[in-house]
């Protein structure tokens, strides 16, 4: 239910790496000479996704009030990519077990930090353009949640925004609206394979799931009590350690128990009693994913990428740039 007397709420940022074996297409290393996460590279400009994506949750978020997990492995080249931006907190996880478990390492920092806390959790490997759109797109998420504050947010996108749609998000009846904008219940969400089906007919309304979403911190951790209740007893265990000379300890002999599963984020979001949708228009989306989704969309915005062309099977004359009505 919407609340009448909308209070804001401190708001972090979460900012997700992943790992070279679960976010790497074998092109890049060919591309860039080295093999690791994607958010590392820097495809075009002078800043890596991970950069970008730091940049942009520091204009909504107090540079401070931001967790970025990290592969132990890659700790190095996060810091090194850091160039004299304020650090946030970086927590290191022993290796990568999927999204959902990053997500519950950083609010178990955060049920200590700041547990009244309203975070916004970011993917670090999506091109976004142009960013000042999704920015406030993201701000209509940030105001929608505190609105709704029992309810989980995501972004979704438009096909035409997004050129892809690897998971789906069924709409619902409308929720309500935020500053003119439709905010939307969410059915299901659906995989590609079965999109266009007959249980998701091509008038079905799907908007590509960006997996950019924003919630309070106590929705989400209550949802993990409900259904995970044995991974999370690990977690809880993980905050009794923090700020501890045995925390380390504590993080690696978790990170190796059987209970911490690799979930995947939409099944997290499927049990989720309360989901709603507000949608991205008027940007290009992508998750960079596929070495022939980058060069489309560098050549939709009329940019040149940082690794030679001839690397690519694909060299072909760059369009016009991106529309920025």
């Amino acid at each position: 239910m919407p609340t009448t007397h909308v209070e804001p709420l401190p708001l972090w940022s979460v900012i997700f790496t992943g790992d070279e074996q679960h976010s790497t297409h074998p092109s890049f290393q060919h591309w860039f000479g080295q093999k690791k996460p994607t958010p590392f590279y820097t495809f075009v400009g002078s800043r890596s996704m991970l950069q970008h994506t730091w940049d942009r949750a520091d204009q909504l978020s107090h540079p401070n009030c931001k967790i970025t997990i990290v592969a132990k492995s890659y700790l190095h080249e996060v810091c090194t990519q850091l160039g004299g931006r304020v650090p946030g907190i970086i927590i290191t996880e022993p290796r990568h077990r999927g999204r959902v478990v990053s997500l519950f390492l950083a609010l178990t920092y955060l049920q200590i930090k700041e547990p009244r806390a309203l975070v916004v959790f970011y993917p670090s490997d999506h091109f976004i353009y142009p960013e000042n759109l999704f920015l406030k797109t993201v701000q209509r998420m940030i105001w929608s949640t505190e609105r709704f504050p029992d309810h989980i947010f995501i972004i979704g996108a438009t096909e035409t925004a997004s050129r892809q749609s690897e998971d789906g998000i069924v709409l619902d009846q409308p929720l309500g609206w935020t500053h003119g904008y439709p905010l939307y219940g969410v059915k299901g969400l659906a995989p590609a394979s079965e999109q266009d089906t007959d249980e998701y007919p091509p008038q079905t309304a799907i908007l590509a799931n960006t997996s950019v979403l924003a919630a309070q911190v106590d929705v989400l951790w209550n949802l993990g009590w409900d259904f995970f209740p044995q991974m999370m007893d690990l977690f809880d265990e993980l905050q009794d350690a923090i700020e501890t000379s045995y925390e380390q300890a504590v993080l690696e002999r978790i990170f190796q128990h059987p209970k911490i599963w690799e979930i995947s984020l939409s099944s997290l979001l499927q049990l989720a009693p309360q989901l709603a949708v507000i949608e991205l228009e008027k940007v290009l989306w992508s998750d960079w994913a596929k070495p022939q989704q980058i060069l489309e969309n560098m050549a939709e915005i009329g940019k040149q990428p940082t690794f030679p062309l001839e690397y690519t099977r694909d060299a072909r004359a760059w369009h016009a740039p991106w529309p920025q009505t």
